[in-house]
């Protein structure tokens, strides 16, 4: 996951990954892709074929993400599928990751005994939501300052008294 500050470094970044995403969707195979508004109305469809892989190496997705000043994060290394880990095999050891994270199913004490290569680095927890009702399950609590994306850089690295303090709602370290 790529993690920006500002909306507009955001949007370049997904310029970029959309610019080496080849595919057109087509519904009747791989179903509708949906653009849906706060208000869970449809307000477009996405054309891009979407559940290909993109053209684009991972030292390059991180790269990019820390040219466009982002925070760059491998997603649910403990899943089976569809992950850095499960993709690989392993996290190359000179790729300059921010962190991890893992999904609601393994705590980041169980994950780090584990999954070889992740030890040193640090760990976050989300839902990894893909329905509504998951939204929300589990999420890190970190100490910082004020809201920004520097400050969690700062609490990643564990600076400047700047922390992950918790888990909260995910599987128990126990």
């Amino acid at each position: 996951m790529a993690i920006f500050d500002d909306p507009e470094r955001d949007r370049e970044m997904q310029a970029y990954v959309y610019a080496h995403l080849p595919g057109t969707n087509r519904p009747e195979f791989f179903g509708d892709q949906v653009v849906v508004n706060e208000n869970d109305e449809v307000s477009g469809e996405n054309s891009r074929l979407l559940i290909g892989a993109t053209t684009l190496g991972i030292h390059e997705i991180v790269e990019k993400t820390h040219e466009l000043e982002g925070v760059s994060i491998a997603s649910h290394v403990d899943r089976p599928a569809y992950g850095l880990v499960s993709q690989l095999g392993f996290i190359p050891p000179e790729l300059p990751l921010d962190g991890i994270e893992v999904s609601f199913r393994m705590s980041p004490k169980e994950a780090k005994e584990k999954i070889s290569g992740i030890e040193e680095l640090p760990c976050v927890t989300s839902s990894d939501a893909h329905y509504l009702n998951d939204i929300g399950k589990c999420r890190t609590v970190f100490a910082l300052e004020r809201r920004s994306l520097a400050e969690i850089r700062l609490a990643l690295q564990e600076r400047e008294g700047r922390r992950i303090v918790k888990d909260e709602g995910c599987k128990d370290e126990g």
